[in-house]
């Protein structure tokens, strides 16, 4: 190795959005933020639109980062910033499946912004290495978030009955105010990995009232023995006023997917509190359009319930296999009264379909968020050498196997960083195709809008109940 040619990694960023660098994060991309002193790397990132120029050292290339951003049809950082949600549909065989989900599709976004810089850099005698998404040697990820937002005794003993030795697969997020008088329920929640739905379940509008909200949650399972660091929105639901509530209650992560959905975990807003992303559609989805169907077919409803649980089981299944051989995660989600619990053969279903892949790594919510504390810290710089790449990994912290990807294309070669130097001869590496999985193609759907439907929009928007005034029975619905 050349000792006086620059590293083609780290990029060095020099004044350029939080959201880019946000999205080098998820990507596993290693950078760093420019220094006045010895040029730290071959390609110098900037943005003309708060810096009008950047010192450039000899031998360094330098990318605009406003010019670059003006190639897309829309700009890629400001749809990564964007918080709003919407109602969409899906359709899947014959049922059209409806939920509110994030407006943006940050990970179509992601990909695409890093796809287009990848190129570019490929393009100037550079390398697309990252730290892997996932610890070695695994492909993919895979976990079950249970939500808990109200209690039914039989419903939620058939639930941990269907578990069946796979509660490691698996997070309860809780509503706290629903198990309030089933505390022999809350007993056998311990030893799970146990998250907090708030006490109602319900997003509010403002911070004082999510404060409330989740610190009495919060209160109640710790009275159970139960100390939840993650927390999930009610309905997916996001706000900047749950956020702050958050923060300021000391929450480490949170997962609601009408912020995000399908995309590895990231930090909002520059926030310390991790999103985990989960996939929008649970079975609820499916029973629910079944139920809009028999409202038509009465004498059908049987059958109907019964096909729409066939295509749940089906459309996990195979949402399981293209995500595991697309080397994405697949965090799904379901709720548990009337739907988990009362048919309990599709979580046995989806879990068995798991258990089938090797490469994929069956965790929980904290684990994975533990991992991601771990994989931000990982730092690396590449060097250029006769016959590939040198790879020299200065922090690794210990915990999990860590590796890098090494792209070609759709190719990619996974290697884990074992020691302090890690040599990567393109001879001798094993690349393999990494297919991109189909996408969800959801259409927005405005449905006629119902009388509850306006009083509770009403009732978002216009409540201000302050923190002092709210008791346990004066909580809003």
């Amino acid at each position: 190795m050349d000792g006086g040619r620059l590293p083609l990694l780290p990029l060095v960023l020099h004044h350029v959005p939080w959201s880019f660098r946000q999205a080098l994060a998820r990507e596993g991309i290693p950078y760093r933020m420019y220094r006045p002193g010895p040029p730290q790397g071959r390609f110098l990132i900037f943005d003309s639109r708060s810096q009008p120029s950047a010192i450039v050292a000899p031998g360094q290339v330098v990318l605009d980062l406003a010019e670059f951003r003006r190639q897309f049809v829309q700009d890629p950082l400001e749809a990564l910033e964007d918080v709003g949600a919407e109602r969409f549909g899906w359709q899947v065989g014959p049922w059209r499946l409806e939920t509110e989900a994030a407006r943006v599709d940050k990970r179509r976004v992601r990909e695409e912004l890093m796809d287009r810089l990848r190129r570019w850099v490929e393009s100037q005698g550079g390398v697309w290495l990252r730290v892997a998404p996932f610890p070695f040697p695994y492909r993919s990820v895979f976990c079950l978030r249970i939500d808990h937002d109200d209690y039914q005794p039989e419903d939620f003993q058939s639930t941990l009955d269907a578990l069946d030795g796979r509660e490691s697969m698996t997070s309860h997020f809780v509503a706290a105010g629903a198990f309030r008088l089933a505390p022999e329920a809350m007993q056998w929640l311990r030893g799970l990995d146990v998250g907090l739905h708030g006490y109602r379940y319900h997003t509010y509008g403002t911070e004082e009232e999510n404060l409330v909200n989740i610190q009495r949650g919060k209160e109640l399972l710790a009275q159970a023995g139960l100390e939840p660091i993650c927390f999930a929105g009610a309905e997916g639901r996001w706000n900047r006023s749950l956020l702050a509530a958050l923060e300021k209650l000391g929450f480490s992560y949170s997962s609601e997917f009408g912020l995000a959905y399908d995309e590895l975990p990231f930090y909002p807003l520059e926030s310390e509190v991790l999103q985990i992303p989960v996939h929008p559609i649970g079975l609820e989805l499916f029973l629910a359009a079944a139920e809009r169907a028999s409202q038509d077919r009465p004498v059908q409803k049987p059958d109907l319930v019964r096909s729409a649980q066939d295509t749940a089981v089906e459309y996990f299944s195979r949402l399981l296999e293209i995500r595991t051989l697309a080397g994405e995660p697949i965090l799904l989600h379901g709720r548990v009264t009337g739907y988990l619990g009362r048919y309990p053969q599709v979580l046995q279903s989806v879990l068995a379909a798991a258990c089938q892949y090797g490469s994929l790594w069956r965790s929980r919510l904290s684990e994975i968020y533990q991992w991601w504390q771990v994989r931000s810290k990982v730092h690396v710089t590449v060097y250029e050498i006769s016959d590939g790449y040198e790879v020299h990994t200065h922090r690794k912290p210990a915990g999990f196997r860590v590796a890098v990807e090494l792209w070609r294309g759709v190719h990619v070669a996974v290697v884990p960083l074992d020691r302090p130097r890690r040599s990567l001869q393109l001879g001798s590496l094993a690349f393999e195709k990494r297919p991109p999985a189909p996408r969800l193609c959801p259409v927005r759907v405005d449905p006629p809008e119902g009388l509850r439907q306006r009083l509770r929009r009403w009732w978002d928007r216009y409540r201000r109940i302050l923190p002092e005034e709210m008791t346990e029975e004066s909580l809003p619905d």
